[in-house]
């Protein structure tokens, strides 16, 4: 009794009966859609962003944007860029040093650029490079916030990455003011409307169109009928927090109408009205030159229409002046296609002579896109262009590119720009000029205001608003900085120089200017070192 007491309790234990098979396939069934969807959320924002950027770092800050990586970096991380990552590895440890320096509240100011899009090509590293290179010195002897950088990429503008970007900067209560902004686009109108509502001053390094300023350029009187229809910047941009310290295109083209008084022969224009840089200077050309300019156009989507402009161009028999309103990306097919002419004896023009704005000053810097690089250095070195029959003239972006009298902040800003690692050579184009520039707009600001009080975004807008008059000019690399009513960059318009060619001066490290002086001759280029 007693034994089968205990059997009872505990019964013999028997060996599993095997699965059926149908088990197995509802346990597989159940495995597939489980991994189905998981991946279906990865997918999905926000973890579709940690498998793809942030250097697999379980982060928001960066996502995917197409094929490249957007959004924020407030260290080394560079969006996969190798072109950037040491200018990023730069602010990263000016970051770090930061507290260490300065006996005020932090402040944190964000920089918005586009790393990628095709109109910057190569120069966006030395503008991120001019903006490391304004905190440095921010931060330097003297100062009173230590100066953080929040690095935000806005991506290629036709992705609509760059509104995403600029809006998760505008939810970083931290961020009291914003430098750079981006292109002359109208994206960029998009982004400083919705900087703006959140109260955020910015100052742009770049933007040159016009409407890109608090009136929308009222005081230029602008023709915009030229433009994309659906566009927002005739009303203006970033109202009351908006300001610029690049020369807007109504003081090039009057710059350039004062040292070159001759009507041109042709104005090169590209097909269509979307791009803001070229479909509001166009009006001013012809009202600086008395109207009915002869308009010759090129697709900038097809590169060999370029060829063909520059073929007409040579069919006049005579000293012939162009005058290039377009991006600085097919400047370099121009010259080169205009050599090539006069090499196989298709030119008839005695001499040419190009006038551009300033994004002429994108022939300075060595192209990214290696068939642009070839381009470039071809048209750079052609005997057309070294013996002076095919010239270049065009506005400076940036107030200086070199120290004289006017911007005595040069030698420092320089010297700043070797120590922080950065080859000098990246100075030329006129890009890290201005960005360093608007960077210390935003830290002359800043330094007004009390060490021992956090830094509100609304002190920053007011303080840099009253920066209207000589003697409360900001002191920047370019010169002095002051803005009118509208935050467009006030005083004297910018100079008009000729491209001289590669090594014809051994003064400085990259390609050379000489200025153009209003109703003197055309200068010559020095000779070479």
């Amino acid at each position: 009794m007693e034994s089968r007491y205990w059997v009872g309790i505990f019964p013999k234990r028997s060996r599993p009966m095997p699965r059926p098979w149908t088990d197995w396939v509802r346990l597989g069934a159940v495995a597939i859609l489980v991994v189905g969807t998981l991946s279906g959320i990865v997918a999905r924002d926000p973890l579709r962003r940690l498998a793809t950027c942030n250097d697999g770092w379980p982060s928001t800050a960066a996502w995917a944007a197409g094929d490249e990586c957007v959004g924020l970096s407030e260290g080394p991380y560079a969006f996969g860029l190798p072109a950037f990552e040491h200018v990023m590895r730069v602010i990263d440890e000016q970051n770090r040093a930061a507290p260490g320096g300065c006996p005020g509240t932090p402040v944190t100011i964000g920089v918005l650029l586009t790393m990628t899009d095709e109109l910057a090509g190569s120069r966006a590293v030395h503008e991120l490079e001019g903006m490391a290179v304004g905190q440095r010195r921010a931060n330097d002897t003297g100062c009173v916030h230590p100066m953080r950088l929040v690095v935000g990429n806005l991506g290629d503008y036709g992705d609509g990455a760059a509104t995403a970007v600029a809006r998760k900067l505008a939810q970083r209560g931290d961020v009291v003011a914003v430098a750079g902004v981006g292109l002359s686009d109208q994206t960029t109108a998009e982004v400083a409307d919705l900087l703006a509502a959140e109260k955020i001053p910015m100052v742009s390094d770049l933007v040159t169109a016009e409407g890109f300023d608090q009136s929308g350029s009222a005081g230029d009187d602008p023709d915009f009928t030229r433009c994309d229809k659906n566009i927002t910047y005739p009303r203006g941009v970033g109202k009351d927090y908006f300001y610029r310290v690049a020369f807007r295109v109504a003081a090039q083209a009057n710059a350039l109408g004062t040292v070159v008084p001759g009507r041109p022969d042709f104005v090169m224009v590209p097909t269509g009205g979307s791009d803001p840089y070229t479909c509001t200077t166009l009006p001013f050309l012809h009202r600086q030159y008395g109207g009915d300019l002869l308009e010759v156009k090129f697709d900038a989507e097809e590169p060999t229409t370029v060829s063909q402009t520059a073929r007409r161009v040579c069919s006049t028999t005579k000293d012939v002046t162009i005058a290039y309103l377009a991006r600085g990306r097919d400047l370099g097919r121009l010259l080169y296609s205009l050599d090539e002419a006069y090499t196989n004896g298709q030119c008839a023009a005695t001499s040419i002579t190009v006038l551009s704005t300033s994004d002429g000053n994108r022939l300075r810097t060595v192209e990214s896109d290696a068939a642009l690089e070839d381009l470039r250095s071809k048209a750079l070195a052609s005997p057309s262009f070294t013996g002076g029959r095919v010239r270049l003239l065009f506005t400076r972006v940036a107030g200086a590119d070199g120290p004289d009298q006017g911007n005595p902040q040069w030698p420092a800003f320089e010297a700043s720009y070797a120590a922080a690692g950065f080859d000098l050579a990246h100075i030329g184009d006129g890009w890290a000029v201005n960005a360093h520039d608007a960077l210390t707009t935003v830290a002359t600001a800043v330094r007004a205001l009390p060490a021992a009080s956090t830094v509100q975004r609304s002190q920053v807008n007011i303080t840099i608003g009253g920066f209207t008059s000589p003697d409360l000019a900001v002191a920047g690399a370019g010169g002095p900085i002051v803005f009118d009513n509208s935050g467009n960059r006030a005083g004297p318009g910018p100079a008009v120089v000729r491209l001289c060619p590669v090594g014809s001066s051994g003064v400085r490290p990259y390609v050379p200017t000489v200025e153009v002086k209003p109703g003197e001759p055309m200068p010559g280029c020095p000779r070479g070192a």
